[in-house]
């Protein structure tokens, strides 16, 4: 089940798209919008507002920007379709707990789209006055990036449509972008590169980010067994395990073996599970990974899918990372704050600069 915090989290990723994406050269440029942490004054502000907002009537005014109005029914339409949309990936069976989630979390959301229409409209009101514009090409280029990456017979109007969106609001979404990004290119610049001293200190002071948890390398074979069988089923497929495993001790090639008796998915890999950590598999599976010596056929292992049979390729302990190692990552991230901070400061200029008049009743 969803926890109220993970399920607004992966509601307005999945859903309404709360994070700023400013695309750069290489598109990968994000300023978290509307998520950052507000003044107290604010927070209340807007948490009164959302309350009362949540009973009044969709032409009521939720906030004007420089004279620009959003009213409730322009924010309940949108967050109604991509809660819709949102819904479809939500198993039957827990349909009705989420749903009372989100009952009790629609002022928050509602806040959040008051916060993104905020802030979009001082930066496409500035970007207007700095005359920035894009053109169709620039937009296309985007489109067609995105639907290189849609899978073989679906179509990103097929996919805009699962997540409640069509597609000229993806254009005016793209445009929104591009134009913004423009702008911030052309008032924020970049800041200097943190010099060695600073790298060690961020080093220092977070040496758990740089710590690489144990891990094991393993495949398996499963026989897959069911609550329903009845002792002559429960035996036979004892007698199938006991057997694999027979034929693996004489130095059959797991991979092939795997491929012809395993029932898990993993069978089309030769039973290849990948590198997992602690934590990743079910555990009496993962205590057999992780006491078992590498290369060895392991004993049969139980768990609620059925009987296995475990290899392991490889087990690293945990580490952690050199300086030397991280240093460029480290550069980097420091360089991504510094600069995801001074876009921050230059958007709460603009805001400090309109006329922002919030919903009273």
């Amino acid at each position: 089940m969803y926890s109220p915090k993970s399920l607004f989290r992966l509601m307005m990723v999945c859903a309404t798209g709360i994070t700023f994406w400013c695309f750069s050269s290489t598109m990968m440029l994000s300023v978290t919008m509307a998520t950052e942490p507000q003044s107290q004054a604010h927070q209340n502000k807007a948490a009164t507002q959302g309350t009362k907002a949540s009973q009044g009537k969709s032409s009521d005014i939720l906030v004007t920007v420089n004279g620009k109005k959003l009213t409730r029914g322009e924010v309940d339409e949108e967050l109604n379709a991509q809660l819709n949309a949102f819904k479809q990936q939500v198993p039957p069976e827990q349909m009705e707990k989420v749903e009372a989630q989100i009952a009790q979390m629609m002022d928050k959301m509602r806040d959040q789209k008051v916060n993104e229409f905020i802030e979009k409209t001082v930066l496409m009101q500035e970007a207007d006055k700095k005359k920035i514009k894009v053109d169709d090409n620039e937009t296309n280029a985007i489109i067609k990036n995105y639907e290189s990456q849609i899978p073989e017979g679906t179509t990103l109007e097929s996919v805009l449509l699962m997540q409640g969106m069509t597609m000229q609001k993806l254009r005016d979404e793209i445009s929104f972008r591009l134009r913004a990004q423009k702008l911030i290119d052309s008032q924020v610049k970049d800041p200097a590169a943190p010099n060695e001293d600073a790298l060690r200190e961020y080093y220092t002071k977070n040496k758990e980010r740089f710590v690489e948890p144990e891990s094991v390398h393993a495949r398996h074979i499963l026989v897959k067994t069911d609550p329903s069988d009845n002792e002559t089923v429960k035996k036979q497929k004892q007698n199938k395990i006991a057997s694999i495993r027979k034929r693996l001790l004489s130095g059959g090639d797991f991979a092939k073996i795997a491929q012809e008796s395993s029932d898990c998915p993993s069978k089309t890999k030769g039973g290849d599970l990948g590198t997992f950590t602690r934590g990743r598999m079910i555990k009496e599976f993962e205590d057999a990974a992780f006491n078992q010596k590498v290369n060895e056929i392991g004993p049969v292992v139980d768990t609620k899918f059925g009987h296995h049979i475990i290899q392991v390729l490889e087990h690293k302990p945990e580490t952690t990372k050199s300086f030397e190692e991280v240093k460029d990552q480290i550069r980097s991230t420091l360089q991504q704050q510094a600069r995801n901070k001074a876009i921050k400061e230059y958007i709460d200029g603009l805001k400090q600069q309109a006329t922002i008049v919030y919903a009273t009743k």
